[in-house]
This record gives C-alpha cells, structure tokens and sequence, in this order.
C-alpha cells in the first residue's frame, strides 16, 4: 500500500480542496491533471466528461499534453471505437490499468489503440471512471509511452483516494445545471407568458433582488403601480408570490 509522505499529503488536501472549491468545471479538471503530476508521472493525461443530459456519452475533454484535435476526434467517433466502452456503459465506479483489463495481444492490434496510443508514442494507460447512482460521469485517462514503465497499483492506489471526491464535484455540478435549467430566464418569460415591456423590465429587477423602493425611484413610478404590475405578472404567469417567482424563474438579470 502506498504510504503518502508529509509533502505528499499536503499536495493530496490541497487538489482535494481544489475539487469541491473550483466553481467551474473546466478549471477544476484543468488544475486537478496539472497537480496530480505531483504525486504521479504520466507523459500526457485527458479528462473526459458528459452532457449530463446524456450520460455517459463524452461530450468534453480537458487536456494535459495530451493532443486536442486527438481528443476532439475520440468525442467525435473514437469513443465508439474504445474497447473499453463496456466498463464505461457498466455504471460502476473503478480506476483500472488497462494492462490489467485487456492484453496487450488484443489491444495493439485494434484501430483504436493505432490511432489514439501508437500514433502518439503512448502504450501504457490508467483510468479514473466517477461514478454515481450507476452512472459513470467522467473517464480520466493517464499515459505513458511505449519504453516507459507501466503505472504500478500505488498508482491506482492513489487516484481511487479522488474517485470519490471527483464524483461528488461533478454529480453536483450536474445537479446545479439540471436545476438551473428546469428554470425560465426573463426572456423566457416574456415569450411564454405574453408580459408587456414594462413587465419584462420590472421582472428583470424583481430578480435582480431589488426592494420596492428601488424599483420604484429606478422606474419613476408609485409603489401602487409597482403592485399593480406585480399582481399582473403574477396572474399570467399563474403564481401567487414572490417565492414561487423565484422557483420559477432564474435569479439573474437577463
């Protein structure tokens, strides 16, 4: 069993940390391949995750040395190709050696591995799939080149210590989208639910967060006619208060 030293550890909670800070997803996958080089040598190293419409079809990558164009073609038509597809479509989360799952008889001789390894330098890899609710979220690959040692089960060892943590990251990441989605913007609402120009306008500050008052001095108009139009938003879009407007509607300012 690996025995992470006291560098080591400190590296460890601070991509932990980064995991569940990093507001966005690209940035958290971007910093987590740039700082697992820390504790782990890899040549190149991909992060793949999925509309989370559509899992667990792979829909974006962010890279680390590995080739772009590469990657946006294993999107495109490679991860049909992957003899690996199976575990993804498995649902269940695991870090692997390939070397472990697939021998080397029956992987280098396949298109796949021509294409996305050989013609690349890389031969040995090793695989992070998050997975929740029997749903793989991501495939985080490592490479190495062909002369290079194989990943060593320390090394599998330490990525399974953020399976969990990267799957949390991005099932809740999905969640916020999901949720952010199931909302109406104030265009939206305009379109749907016939609101006049003014309407919209004042719709639009509700949003925002704005008192009355402010409205009010902002539109040069009475705090009547404030509620006037309020009480009309309401009625057309079938709503009797300004929580269910914001379980409605987004909380910005289009």
């Amino acid at each position: 069993m690996h025995i992470l030293e006291t560098n080591d550890l400190v590296v460890f909670n601070n991509i932990t940390c980064q995991i569940h800070k990093n507001g966005d997803l690209n940035e958290m996958c971007r910093s987590f391949l740039d700082q697992i080089r820390l504790l782990m040598d890899f040549d190149a190293a991909v992060f793949y995750f999925s509309d989370f419409k559509n899992l667990p079809r792979l829909s974006h990558a962010v890279c680390c040395g590995y080739s772009g164009t590469l990657a946006a073609e294993y999107l495109e038509s490679g991860q049909d190709q992957d003899y690996s597809r199976g575990l993804m479509m498995g649902g269940k989360k695991m870090v692997y050696r390939e070397s472990d799952v697939f021998s080397d008889a029956d992987r280098t001789d396949t298109p796949f591995y021509r294409r996305f390894f050989q013609s690349q330098g890389y031969h040995h890899s090793v695989h992070i799939l998050p997975a929740e609710n029997g749903r793989v979220l991501a495939k985080v690959s490592f490479f190495r080149r062909r002369g290079a040692p194989d990943f060593v089960y320390d090394d599998v060892f330490l990525l399974d210590m953020f399976q969990e943590h990267l799957a949390l990251r991005i099932e809740r990441s999905y969640e916020e989208l999901e949720h952010r989605h199931e909302k109406l913007s104030v265009a939206e609402c305009e379109e749907k639910f016939r609101l006049t120009a003014r309407e919209t306008t004042i719709l639009g500050l509700l949003m925002q967060g704005l008192p009355n008052d402010v409205i009010c001095s902002q539109l040069t108009i009475t705090n009547n006619t404030l509620k006037k139009h309020i009480l009309n938003i309401y009625k057309k879009m079938s709503i009797r208060n300004r929580t269910q407007l914001f379980k409605l509607v987004r909380e910005y300012a289009d």
